[in-house]
């Protein structure tokens, strides 16, 4: 091979792997909010789905205190006036992996993303959705001891949202 091919060959292989990159890093660009938050049609209505929630967590055997939950409708409309619809955060602990998680002092900061937040909202086109984080894909970024605490995790957090 002379090298007069070799250097084409390797300008080749440098843009392939430049154009690969860089379409790579679009695709999860543009994909990235859905990769992140889950999002989930519900077939109950607003209330129904707030209790279908908060009774498969307690079945599952996480904590839902009263007080952690928010009313962004109602907030929303008191504090700017405007009304987003209707929206509920629902937060919730299962304290036995939390505790685990946040014993080790280079895990503290994860606290930031505790409890495990749903949101439950109503869009325009009157259906009911259920967002919330990708657990298993948060654990993955972040490694260590939070992969094994998010997989335990996560599936409960699947199971409160399936709508037999």
């Amino acid at each position: 091979m002379t090298n007069r091919s070799a250097g084409n060959t390797l300008v080749v292989f440098l843009i392939a792997l430049v154009i690969g990159i860089g379409g790579t890093l679009f695709i999860i660009r543009i994909n990235l909010a859905t990769l992140l938050v889950t999002e989930i049609e519900s077939p109950l209505g607003f209330d129904e789905t707030l209790e279908h929630i908060e009774s498969k967590a307690r079945e599952i055997g996480w904590k839902v205190p009263k007080k952690w939950k928010a009313n962004f409708q109602k907030n929303f409309s008191k504090i700017v006036g405007k009304d987003i619809g209707p929206m509920r955060l629902l937060k919730m602990c299962e304290p036995f992996i939390a505790a685990d998680l946040l014993q080790a002092d280079e895990n503290k900061y994860l606290s930031v993303m505790m409890p495990c937040t749903f949101a439950v909202y109503q869009k325009s086109d009157g259906k009911v959705y259920v967002a919330m984080m990708n657990l298993k894909l948060f654990g993955m970024a972040l490694g260590g001891d939070v992969i094994p605490a998010m997989e335990k995790a996560w599936p409960d957090m699947l199971k409160m949202v399936q709508f037999d």
